[in-house]
């Protein structure tokens, strides 16, 4: 028995030893490989095309002789989200996904040929694109447009995701498809929150939208996510600080790059993990991307 127990430990001790290149005999190593793949789908991920050769062949080096932990994984995802090429992409996401497939500058083109149409002041106007009609009814929308415009850049710059998306949620170009108040706030929910509102809570974001503020001496008159607004700003409010939009922050981080829904524990964690005064889901990108579930698919 006692022989058995010496020849464990010395099994034991020799699963410790290295062989050259420092890989743990009986131990199991990422191949170049496998650290490649990793690399170019983390890059197509985040800044929408692959590695240069020149990138691929110096982050696999990075990696592998880092030992490819998660940390070194992290530190080199957050390089790819500090990068132009992310914001680029996550706003182009961002736009396909509430403008229907359009981009910005084809949503606002769209709604300001629409507007012009129905504008007695504005369909004189010949400019190709409607929203350059020097017309009272223009104004605004390019106005939104060119300050949406701005939002890779901003990004960029330290501009949270939560801010950027209360920014679109905010301009009247977003909603102007969505038809009544029961639209907008099916849009709101389906947009920024992944699911379908609840009939109690489209009656109140109705409310909210129908009586702006001004009327009744800005009472609040509609009750979401337990909290009191009298106006469509109060209900972006209401929605943009609450659990329930970290939550949903969190729940579409996973499915975008791991393609499934987080577990109960994971949802609980990360939502605490994000601010709950500005929001922004590029740390949850970050620990998802250099996570090992993201590295072995």
């Amino acid at each position: 028995m006692l022989r058995r127990s010496i020849l464990f430990i010395l099994c034991l001790a020799a699963c410790d030893e290295t062989v050259g290149g420092n890989q743990p005999v009986g131990g199991d190593v990422d191949t170049e490989a496998e650290v490649q793949r990793f690399l170019r789908r983390a890059y197509l991920d985040l800044t929408g095309k692959g590695p240069s050769d020149a990138d691929l062949a110096a982050s696999t080096t990075r990696l592998r002789a880092a030992g490819n932990t998660p940390s070194a994984r992290s530190e080199l995802v957050a390089e790819l989200l500090g990068k132009d090429a992310f914001t680029k992409v996550w706003v182009e996401e961002l736009e396909n996904g509430i403008f229907g497939g359009l981009d910005l500058d084809q949503h606002y083109r769209l709604i300001c040929s629409l507007v012009r149409g129905g504008d007695a002041v504005c369909n004189t106007c010949t400019q190709t694109d409607a929203c350059l009609c020097a017309c009272p009814a223009m104004v605004p929308l390019e106005a939104q447009r060119e300050a949406l415009m701005t939002s890779a850049t901003d990004m960029r710059a330290g501009t949270s995701s939560s801010a950027l998306e209360r920014r679109y949620a905010l301009a009247s170009g977003y909603y102007a498809l969505a038809g009544s108040p029961e639209g907008r706030v099916r849009a709101l929910f389906d947009d920024f929150l992944a699911r379908t509102p609840e009939p109690d809570e489209i009656e109140n974001g109705r409310s909210m939208v129908i009586f702006q503020d001004g009327f009744l001496n800005n009472t609040p008159i509609a009750l979401m996510f337990h909290r009191h607004g009298s106006s469509y700003a109060d209900m972006i409010d209401i929605i943009f600080d609450s659990e329930v939009y970290r939550e949903a922050m969190v729940r579409r981080a996973f499915e975008r790059y791991l393609a499934r829904v987080p577990t109960s524990p994971e949802l609980a964690h990360f939502t605490t993990t994000v601010s709950a005064t500005d929001p922004d889901m590029r740390p949850v990108v970050r620990a998802v991307v250099s996570s090992r579930e993201y590295f072995e698919q």
